[in-house]
């Protein structure tokens, strides 16, 4: 093991190792048997957060959709959808950076340079949450003209604009993964989620409106991020990090090789993909009316449920997947893959068996008889979520392989093919006709991005056999070989 080497800041001496050192040395040794369990135990921590979070939710929902209806549900989804999308688009996700270069430094033992990819992350999430609240408020005129919003519908998308602008918890989010605080993580989303449902059922026994729900939509995600932000510099002052925003370094080369790269070229292949996951219910609403949409946000809160398994899955995996990969350990790196896809394959296939025999019963159940026209659009959307899962494992392995260029050209192209297919499927099939698209989008995904591993594992594979000697230096985050 390397020793902790203390390092110098402000003229002070730092163990940033803290009291627990390095996760990496336990994360990185782990055989096959370890590592499933280890993993296990991680989603176990992730699972029980997520399903308190979804069971309540969907109490949440029932409320909402007894008290709004189809059509009004649908307005609010739309507002919210809005506000996701706009700071998708212009907010740089900063999380994956974090985790992928942050491993490298860790293995190697460079604990100053974490610090200095950390305060960088904290800079661009501030200056990018602040400037998506803005232009999502601007772009409302536009976006209100395309959809038809009135000026009450416009009024709220100006006030969601709020949460918008508290978009700063993907570098803290990057560092708990990193440092693998799944526990601390995993109780955010049920105290929120009982909050939220605690303040809908007083809204509705005073008897209030669409506003006030609004005014909760608003409160969530605020909390959500401060939260996940005070935790995360609370680790980081446990284990000795003095860490602040570097705004200077936005203007200048950092010590990462390929870290703008990364950073664009990932945030690329996930703004084509949240895209398609927040404008397809714009587009539902602008061919369908409120009332579509508000079956289809159903519908979607439905698949979100299922489709979090893949999502806690990856948050799991990733930093291991990016430790092995910076020792090139490709027995394990293949190992947690193929255990990853297994787990999420069973939940995918799961959800479309439920969705096929019980979706009708948990949609009356949960909202009523108005809703009974989303019984068809569940069915599709189960088979798009299965797509979606089988890939869980590959969304980390390819970004932590470098192939993140590759992966925004595949993300382009099916995205591409998705916009092509909604305009033309929602039209005739109606809300059924997004979850065809979703299909579409997600079968090339998958067919491309298997493609796209496979041949970066023989070419890696290959190189390794040219060169059996074992390398003597650190360990360094260095390109795929080439291909």
């Amino acid at each position: 093991m390397r020793p902790q080497t203390p390092h110098s800041e402000g003229g002070r001496e730092i163990d940033c190792g803290g009291g627990d050192a390095s996760p990496r040395i336990e994360a990185g040794n782990r055989g096959g048997r370890a590592r499933i369990s280890w993993t296990l135990r991680q989603i176990a921590h992730l699972a029980s957060g997520n399903a308190a979070a979804i069971g309540i939710g969907m109490v949440t929902l029932a409320l909402m959709a007894h008290m709004l209806g189809p059509a009004l549900l649908g307005l609010l989804a739309m507002v919210e959808a809005y506000g996701r999308f706009m700071d998708q688009v212009i907010r740089l996700e900063t999380w994956q950076a974090v985790v992928r270069y942050g491993a490298a430094s860790l293995e190697a033992g460079d604990k100053e340079r974490f610090a200095e990819l950390v305060g960088f992350g904290i800079a661009l999430d501030i200056i990018g949450a602040l400037a998506a609240g803005a232009i999502a408020l601007l772009a409302i005129p536009i976006v209100g003209d395309w959809i038809g919003w009135g000026a009450e519908t416009r009024a709220m998308a100006g006030f969601y604009a709020i949460a918008v602008a508290f978009g700063i918890s993907s570098t803290p989010v990057g560092v708990l993964r990193l440092f693998e605080r799944f526990a601390v993580i995993a109780w955010i989303d049920p105290v929120l989620a009982v909050l939220r449902l605690v303040a809908v059922v007083l809204v509705w026994l005073l008897g209030g409106s669409i506003w006030e729900l609004l005014a909760i939509a608003i409160a969530a995600p605020c909390l959500q991020r401060v939260g996940l932000a005070a935790m995360a510099w609370r680790e980081l002052r446990r284990r000795g990090y003095r860490v602040r925003p570097r705004f200077g370094a936005l203007l200048r080369a950092t010590s990462f090789d390929g870290l703008w790269a990364f950073i664009l070229s990932a945030n690329g292949a996930v703004l084509v993909r949240k895209s398609t996951q927040e404008l397809d219910i714009l587009a539902v609403g602008a061919v369908a009316g409120p009332i579509g949409a508000g079956i289809y946000q159903l519908v979607r809160k439905f698949t979100l449920a299922a489709m979090k398994a893949g999502s806690m899955l990856q948050q799991v995996v990733f930093p291991d997947l990016a430790r092995m990969w910076a020792r090139r350990d490709l027995h394990g790196f293949t190992t947690a893959i193929r255990q990853t896809e297994l787990l999420t394959l069973g939940v995918g296939v799961a959800f479309v068996i439920g969705a096929v025999f019980a979706g009708d019963i948990a949609i009356r159940l949960i909202a009523g008889p108005e809703f009974e026209d989303a019984e068809g659009p569940l069915i599709v959307q189960s088979v798009a979520a299965l797509l979606f899962l089988a890939g869980s494992a590959l969304r980390p392995a390819l970004m932590t392989m470098g192939l993140q260029p590759k992966v925004l050209g595949v993300a382009i192209v099916a995205g591409i093919a998705f916009f092509v297919a909604l305009y033309v499927a929602t039209p005739a099939l109606g809300v059924s006709g997004a979850g065809v698209a979703h299909i579409i989008f997600n079968l090339l995904w998958l067919v491309a991005c298997l493609a796209l591993f496979a041949g970066a594992m023989r070419r890696e594979r290959a190189a390794m056999s040219a060169k059996p000697e074992a390398d003597s230096d650190p360990p360094v985050l260095r390109p795929p070989a080439p291909g």
